[in-house]
């Protein structure tokens, strides 16, 4: 049983098992990008209709058989997630902490068998100070260094040793962060009139240990910046008021520009015009109009349509811009004029204001901060792991037979060997100008 488990437990620690639960974990985050997620069934059903299945197989019914319609929150990719977190942890456990524990702790070799297995070798008869020379060499080309009587150890790069941990470690971060997300997020899509306070309801996704928050919202203005008859940037001006109506935040937020409050980000998202307000100059009674909108789905532009009923005929409004002007049309359907709010219908009815709507996106993620940070930390510490670790010894040894001292020096690293024949042989061009040879 013993053994069995070994072997089992062996599985987790091959790169070649890690590798491949990467790519499946990439091939099925990829499918989540294609497949909208979390749509409502209605959607599904629709745009994947039997009659309009892929490959003849994949329609609405596959979906959510296989939890296609929600991936990242499924058990099979949430157990995926948990496995490349365990090999991940296993390997670090048993093999990087302690090739990093090795690499710091220095020992010498003392057989000539020893420096013949090295990538980068060499054997000469020196003179008498070439040991206060290496080491001048060595403390220059930035090695640390150890040293007993003749013999020398010296290495460098050890980052380039422990940032494998740290790529393991940001993995994790985002791994972690991941699978919690899953469960903790929500987000809501709200259309409020300007001047109303609201709290969130309009939940389009919510996790399944999250709570709303108490919180009331209050858009106190929207306008709308036009350049060249076109939109530039629509924008909301949003307070966010405690359970005592104290304002905690206010900001103005544009498209891709939210506000950010504990986790919670507000996004401006759409807008709307949902009316006209209206005064009666004979009664001072006030009234507001709907709006009807005249927009094709085609059509990016946005036009509204409202009637004013007076004495003498009905009158069309027709809007396209939140800029306060409007185009003025009889019950014929014969334009009169332009004219703008403020202005007085058969010296009766006095246009006031337009009441705009804004769309607000809210999304709540308080594992945002680690995603970004674990991704942050794999970027710069696997350019890091590219810096190659170096290991340097060095022997000197007096020959009995020939009573002459033999100096033996060789080198290895994990990486660059190019780079390390270039820095040994330049070690080596130094000593021979220093006319260390005989």
């Amino acid at each position: 049983m013993k053994k069995f488990l070994q072997k089992r437990l062996k599985i987790f620690l091959s790169l070649q098992f890690a590798i491949g639960l990467l790519f499946l974990i990439a091939f099925l985050s990829a499918i989540g990008t294609i497949i909208e997620q979390d749509e409502t069934i209605t959607f599904y059903e629709e745009n994947y209709s039997s009659a309009k299945a892929l490959y003849g197989i994949i329609d609405s019914k596959f979906l959510f058989f296989f939890g296609l319609d929600h991936i990242y929150r499924t058990w099979w990719f949430l157990f995926l997630l948990l496995c490349l977190g365990f090999s991940l942890t296993s390997c670090t456990i048993v093999r990087q902490f302690p090739l990093v524990k090795n690499s710091k702790e220095y020992f010498f070799k003392k057989e000539i068998r020893s420096f013949q297995k090295l990538p980068f070798f060499v054997q000469f008869q020196p003179s008498y100070y070439i040991k206060e020379v290496f080491l001048t060499k060595l403390h220059s080309s930035y090695f640390s260094i150890y040293q007993k009587k003749n013999f020398l150890y010296a290495y460098k790069g050890l980052l380039g040793r422990i940032s494998p941990i740290l790529v393991h470690f940001s993995l994790l971060l985002i791994l972690g962060a991941t699978t919690i997300s899953s469960f903790q997020n929500f987000k809501s899509q709200e259309i409020i009139p300007k001047g109303e306070i609201f709290r969130i309801q309009n939940v389009i996704k919510i996790g399944s240990i999250t709570e709303l928050p108490f919180i009331n919202i209050r858009v106190n203005d929207f306008w709308i910046d036009y350049k060249k008859e076109k939109i530039s940037q629509f924008y909301s001006n949003i307070s966010l008021l405690d359970t005592l109506t104290n304002e905690v935040k206010q900001q103005t937020i544009s498209v891709n520009n939210p506000l950010n409050y504990k986790n919670i980000d507000f996004y401006q998202s759409d807008w709307n015009l949902i009316g006209i307000r209206v005064k009666k100059l004979s009664t001072s009674e006030i009234f507001e109009y709907p709006f009807f909108s005249l927009s094709k789905p085609e059509k990016k532009e946005k036009i509204w349509i409202t009637w004013i009923k007076t004495e003498k005929q009905n009158y069309s409004l027709i809007f396209n811009k939140v800029d306060n002007t409007f185009s003025l049309y009889d019950e014929k359907g014969k334009f009169l004029l332009k004219n703008t709010t403020n202005s007085v219908i058969e010296n009766n009815f006095l246009i006031l204001d337009i009441l705009p709507s804004t769309g607000l996106l809210i999304k709540y993620d308080p594992t945002i901060p680690f995603l970004y940070s674990g991704f942050g930390l794999l970027i710069v510490t696997t350019l890091v792991s590219y810096l190659p670790y170096t290991q340097l010894w060095f022997q000197l040894e007096k020959n009995k037979k020939k009573k002459k001292n033999i100096l033996q020096i060789g080198c290895a690293t994990n990486r660059g060997k190019l780079g390390l024949e270039l820095e040994f042989e330049n070690l080596l061009r130094f000593t021979e100008k220093e006319k260390i040879y005989y």
